[in-house]
């Protein structure tokens, strides 16, 4: 069957691709790690998104290995999980960080599972007078949701953008935190290989530690829109330069996407 595409609201178009065979994606059961008496058991990602990972990159004066560079990215993909596995499924320590505000706009869809991989790129950080906030820029186009009748949708745009918001009332949390050094060897953000290799076992990468609890942080999410929002575009667009020049597609396959190793994984 060819492709088909149907043109709606706002120049986004549809397109159903059919592949030869469908290839099955079956989340893994959600099974708590059995620790000693007295140990926590180890954070575990809910199977909603444990096929689906997640490559980081910075603007050059950002630091992904910093307090803040591993603060925005645990709160970015703890938003993630909470509307596909629950606020409870996130990482230690955010559903507790949260705003309540925001947290009553999550409308959580148990039954879609993550395939292939999301592109995140901090922007920009800016200090607040109640603490700091950054841009954090999206490219989705090689990145899926499996629907409960087994089709992949994905939305082949160029980059979207999100902020991430930590307020405190604690002078001490206002402090700039040290520098922490990244690791010594080197770490290159990985890119797509000639040939898709779906099978490849690369899952979710998550913290192993609460990152939120007692830091007197309060986070806030949302849009920035405006000149951050072209930015971000331009970003999308020199990760994936074939996406649709005006408007976006979406994607409609029974193939997963690629699924590249999780950057940094922490």
């Amino acid at each position: 069957m060819g492709a088909q595409r149907v043109k709606v609201n706002k120049g986004v178009k549809y397109r159903l691709v059919v592949g030869s065979a469908l290839l099955s994606f079956t989340a893994a059961a959600c099974t708590p790690a059995v620790e000693p008496t007295g140990v926590p058991a180890i954070y575990e990602p809910p199977p909603q998104v444990r096929g689906g990972t997640i490559v980081w990159s910075a603007a050059p004066e950002i630091d992904l290995f910093d307090q803040r560079g591993q603060l925005i990215r645990a709160a970015q993909e703890s938003k993630f999980i909470a509307y596909y596995g629950g606020l409870t499924t996130t990482y230690p320590g955010f559903n507790t960080a949260l705003s309540r505000d925001y947290a009553r706009k999550i409308n959580t869809r148990t039954d879609q599972y993550f395939a292939g991989t999301i592109r995140a790129h901090i922007l920009q950080i800016l200090d607040t007078d109640t603490g700091f906030k950054a841009t954090v820029c999206l490219q989705k186009s090689n990145f899926a949701l499996r629907w409960p009748d087994g089709i992949y949708h994905i939305h082949n745009a160029s980059g979207r953008d999100e902020f991430v918001e930590f307020i405190s009332d604690n002078p001490d949390a206002l402090e700039q935190p040290p520098h922490t050094d990244p690791p010594s060897s080197p770490h290159t953000p990985p890119t797509s290989t000639s040939t898709p290799t779906p099978d490849t076992d690369y899952q979710w990468a998550a913290p192993t530690e609460d990152l939120f609890t007692g830091t007197g942080w309060t986070i806030n999410l949302g849009s920035d829109l405006g000149e951050p929002l072209a930015r971000c575009e331009a970003w999308g667009r020199s990760i994936e330069p074939s996406v649709p020049p005006d408007s976006a597609e979406l994607i409609h396959t029974t193939v997963p996407p690629e699924t590249l190793p999780a950057y940094p994984g922490w």
